[in-house]
């Protein structure tokens, strides 16, 4: 069976969240919650993308704009689907989402860390910009350093 592509919508949440929370090198806090991203869907509509394979989604992505330039927050793909398009398919379709809408650019966040990451968003043209440091400063007491 072939996979499907589709926009992402706030009834896929906890299908997403739990497949975010499956993997290391996601870091969720309280911007992910159905709340936060059911208002991030609204103001950013059919910019977030699912894959699915029989009816189960298997892949998704988080993607938007600050009406200047596009971000992707979450890239995830069930370990089992890997290496099978699923990611670089969501990947092009945020993509060409932003271009539709304009934006010149797409930033995203990537821990050091994640050497398997960097090198999936690499094959996907982005390069880390060596110049820049994000700066953060929490805003609430429980806010995860993430």
């Amino acid at each position: 069976m072939e996979y499907r592509y589709r926009p992402m919508t706030i009834g896929d949440y906890e299908e997403i969240y739990a497949l975010w929370r499956s993997l290391p090198g996601i870091a969720l806090g309280k911007a992910d919650q159905r709340q936060n991203i059911e208002a991030y869907l609204a103001r950013n509509p059919g910019q977030s993308f699912v894959g699915e394979r029989e009816g189960r989604i298997v892949g998704a992505v988080l993607c938007g704009n600050d009406g200047r330039n596009a971000y992707i927050y979450h890239m995830a793909v069930i370990p089992e689907h890997r290496r099978r398009g699923v990611a670089a398919e969501l990947v092009r379709l945020a993509l060409d989402e932003q271009k539709k809408h304009g934006r010149p650019k797409c930033h995203l966040r990537i821990f050091k860390e994640n050497a398997l990451g960097k090198a999936f968003w690499e094959r996907q043209g982005f390069s880390v910009r060596q110049e820049l440091s994000i700066m953060s400063k929490r805003l609430e007491e429980d806010c995860p350093d993430a």
